[in-house]
């Protein structure tokens, strides 16, 4: 009892060490507090969040306002002026685009090629006669695909307005053929849908990237943290002064884990603030609940990142060893793309990585008000990793450190 609470004890000291020498090198400490925020400035402005529409009143927000687009309109008949001046009046109105006139479509799309514009809007000849004669008509839209996001939002908000556009158009026909005698919107809609949001309140797209990258944050931190301060010790040779002195190997590695956890918390809570203060993130599950999340995951890789660089010659070498298994778990672990867009053995591997069970657990417990009973198997999961990978780290880092 007494030696476990003297190993303790040391790992407390190791650990405090470690921060007053974070806190010492002030360009790494701005550099620390700095890349969170970072992190989650750039993936937040990133995915904006696009406000909730309502068609029936002709509400249509967009998170890219006035994007510009062209309108070449090669029917100049009285309906297609109609709908062409409707067009730009939505357009303009809901600043969801920024609409030029264009003499030719080939004029237009030269446009797209320099940049200058984002999308094309044809009115072509027949327009107004085949709506004259009761038959569909059509108008053609072309986007610039070199930018899939802003095209897709394009594409979307066009086929929108002209959603709104077709059924003025439908409502008045039925209105001047059967009078006032039946609503139009029950034959155009007789079946409506209302969206009902999982959560509460408006939620934001960042709402569901923030406990994610709490997560990697937090496991990231661990990973390189703990086998960068081993191998930067050992080259300094301040490692070998530790060993010779009647210290044991785990409170060494217990003294580096607890400094690298409380640093990945900071990173972690800053992460969280921001996203609070700037993208509107709300939390409606335990407090307790994520910093259990978040103390798990870290414990899950600590034991990889002593394990992964305890062999490593230099800091160099043990640098590049925990980047290359950073990379691929910040994309398979859904983090940033979900995983069921992955083919099923990329699906396998993404859900072998701890990462995946931290950022599930965080993102049901931030989100969805979970508790300890819905997220028990991604926490098992991860004490099992914690318990394989630091019982296997300790004979590891010894057996490295007696080389």
């Amino acid at each position: 009892m007494l030696s476990e609470l003297r190993t303790f004890s040391i790992a407390l000291k190791i650990a405090r060490r470690d921060l007053l020498d974070l806190w010492r090198a002030k360009m790494l400490l701005f550099s620390f507090l700095l890349m969170p925020l970072l992190l989650m400035a750039m993936f937040g402005y990133m995915f904006p969040t696009t406000p909730k529409a309502n068609l029936a009143v002709g509400n249509m927000p967009t998170a890219y306002p006035n994007i510009p687009v062209a309108l070449v309109q090669m029917d100049r008949g009285s309906l297609a002026n109609a709908v062409a001046n409707q067009f730009v009046d939505i357009a303009q109105a809901q600043q969801l685009f920024r609409v030029s006139e264009v003499t030719s479509y080939q004029t237009a799309r030269e446009s797209i090629v320099w940049g200058t514009i984002s999308g094309i809007v044809v009115i072509p000849d027949g327009f107004t006669a085949a709506i004259t004669a009761g038959m569909q008509a059509t108008v053609q839209v072309t986007v610039d695909e070199t930018n899939p996001q802003i095209a897709a939002v394009v594409q979307s908000e066009i086929a929108a307005i002209f959603g709104v556009i077709s059924s003025s158009i439908s409502t008045t026909t039925m209105t001047n053929m059967m009078g006032n005698s039946i609503n139009p919107a029950f034959l155009l809609e007789p079946v409506s849908i209302t969206q009902v949001p999982l959560i509460s309140g408006t939620s934001t797209t960042f709402q569901f990237l923030a406990p994610g990258f709490m997560a990697l944050t937090v496991v990231f931190g661990a990973l390189s943290g703990v086998g960068f301060a081993i191998s930067r010790e050992r080259e300094q040779g301040t490692m070998d002064g530790l060993l010779v002195s009647p210290i044991t190997r785990r409170a060494v590695i217990f003294g580096k884990v607890l400094s690298q956890t409380v640093r990945g918390l900071i990173q972690a809570f800053l992460i969280l603030g921001l996203s609070m203060l700037i993208f509107g993130v709300r939390i409606y599950g335990s407090p307790l609940l994520m910093v259990l999340t978040m103390l798990l995951g870290v414990a899950s890789f600590v034991g990889v990142g002593i394990i992964l660089t305890a062999f490593a010659p230099e800091q160099e070498t043990a640098q590049m060893i925990v980047i290359l298994l950073q990379f691929p778990m910040m994309f398979l672990s859904g983090i940033i793309f979900p995983v069921t867009s992955l083919p099923g053995w990329m699906q396998w591997i993404g859900k072998a990585m701890p990462l995946y069970y931290a950022a599930d657990a965080l993102r049901k417990v931030v989100i969805l008000n979970a508790g300890l009973n819905v997220i028990g198997m991604d926490l098992m999961i991860l004490i099992a990793y914690a318990l394989i990978t630091l019982t296997a780290a300790v004979p590891v880092f010894e057996k490295a450190m007696t080389r």
